[in-house]
């Protein structure tokens, strides 16, 4: 299937129903939305808002139009990693593992 028409199908699923699950191979999950709530508790599509969760077991990541989130259950040997680098561009970034 094309990109285009995929991202098409996507995103016409998303304005009708405000979200999509997709359950990927090995318990991957990847929810995608275009929802918030609203000032009275109700879940309403916005076009200038999206959320996207990865998640496998115990394991997150969060990200949407203002934050980045990792969610995990800690283990004794549970390591967190961070660094900084510098793309080929000049940018400057920072790096974050969880193993």
């Amino acid at each position: 299937m094309h990109d285009s028409k995929l991202q098409s199908l996507l995103i016409t699923q998303l304005t009708k129903h405000g979200s999509i699950k997709l359950v990927l191979p090995d318990s991957v999950t990847v929810e995608i939305g275009i929802n918030q709530l609203d000032a009275n508790g109700d879940f309403v599509n916005t076009e200038d808002y999206c959320w996207v969760i990865a998640s496998r077991e115990d394991r997150m990541a969060v990200l949407d139009s203002y934050n980045l989130g990792v969610r995990f259950a800690q283990e004794d040997n549970t390591f967190i990693f961070e660094d900084e680098f510098i793309t080929s561009e000049g940018e400057k970034l920072k790096r974050l593992d969880v193993v």
